[in-house]
């Protein structure tokens, strides 16, 4: 009988064994499972890391280049805010130039109406002297002082210039009551 039950209780081990042993593998293979994930996990975040080492390189490229930009835009912001700053120094110069020459010439055409005005009677002098001070006021044109007396004394009442004929008769300009000839 004692052969008997050894031989039970060798099987009954042997079973507890092996149902141990295979409870130990399947834990085993469930570890090596696990493992498997952490491993996978593991090259996920190695690529993960590559891809954001990769971005982080690109990121670094597209702000040098935003800053190469934004320095060009600054860059072209002052020189065109130079040339702006030119161009309306330019355009009021030139202004400036158009009105001044405008009132040059006016001042010339002035004067010689003026010059040529004296010439003629008392009632006309009169009108010309009124219509070219109308004329200085409306453009805004300040006269010279030269001018200015001369179209001033315009209107003033001229004593008739003597005559001088050809027998040598001369009723002196200087009234010095005769003529030396030479």
């Amino acid at each position: 009988m004692k052969v008997n039950m050894n031989k039970e209780e060798l099987k009954e081990t042997a079973q507890d064994a092996r149902r141990a042993l295979e409870r130990e593998r399947e834990r085993m293979m469930e570890e090596v499972e696990r493992m498997e994930g952490f491993l996978r996990v593991m090259d996920a975040t190695d690529d993960l890391l590559a891809e954001i080492d990769r971005l982080n390189e690109e990121l670094a490229e597209r702000d040098a280049e935003m800053d190469n930009l934004h320095q060009q835009l600054q860059e072209e912001k002052e020189k065109n805010q130079a040339l702006e700053m030119k161009m309306a120094e330019m355009s009021k110069l030139s202004a400036g130039v158009a009105k001044k020459a405008s009132q040059e010439e006016l001042l010339k055409a002035l004067r010689t109406f003026v010059n040529k005005s004296k010439h003629k009677r008392i009632e006309k002098r009169t009108a010309i002297k009124e219509m070219v001070l109308e004329i200085a006021n409306a453009n805004g044109i300040i006269l010279p002082e030269d001018l200015a007396a001369t179209i001033d004394s315009l209107d003033d009442v001229q004593p008739e210039a003597k005559v001088v004929n050809v027998q040598g008769n001369y009723n002196d300009i200087h009234d010095n009551g005769n003529v030396n000839r030479a």
